[in-house]
């Protein structure tokens, strides 16, 4: 189970290493530090993501949540990419984001790339 765990947090920071920096074309990607400061930053991406979920959650009443349902998803797709966007903001040294939109589609590779893992993992 712990195994598992830690394959899947691995596959994940290599993910945002190497096809994240590959599918944007640079325009998100670790500048330096490899896998442990990659490690860190899909930590902070990841409570940074918590965190404004919250937020949104408790300032919309739970309309967020409805609205990401309706949607199919693209509510939490905007979500995350604005998570990128602030985790680069936060950590400017180690994580290079170019726009709002290179973030989104950062979030939408790792979404794919998440989603693969488990299916790998299953």
């Amino acid at each position: 189970m712990l195994l598992h765990f830690v394959v899947r947090i691995v596959l994940m920071v290599l993910a945002l290493l190497i096809v994240v920096p590959a599918a944007t074309g640079g325009a998100v990607a670790i500048r330096r530090g490899g896998l442990g400061w990659g490690l860190i930053v899909l930590v902070v991406q990841a409570l940074v993501n918590s965190a404004l979920w919250y937020l949104f959650a408790v300032l919309t009443a739970g309309g967020i949540i409805v609205a990401n349902f309706v949607l199919f998803g693209l509510v939490g797709l905007l979500v995350n990419g604005l998570a990128f966007l602030l985790a680069g903001k936060l950590m400017p040294r180690h994580l290079h984001v170019e726009s709002y939109g290179s973030a989104v589609w950062a979030a939408l590779v790792m979404t794919v790339m998440s989603y693969a893992i488990h299916l790998l993992l299953a």
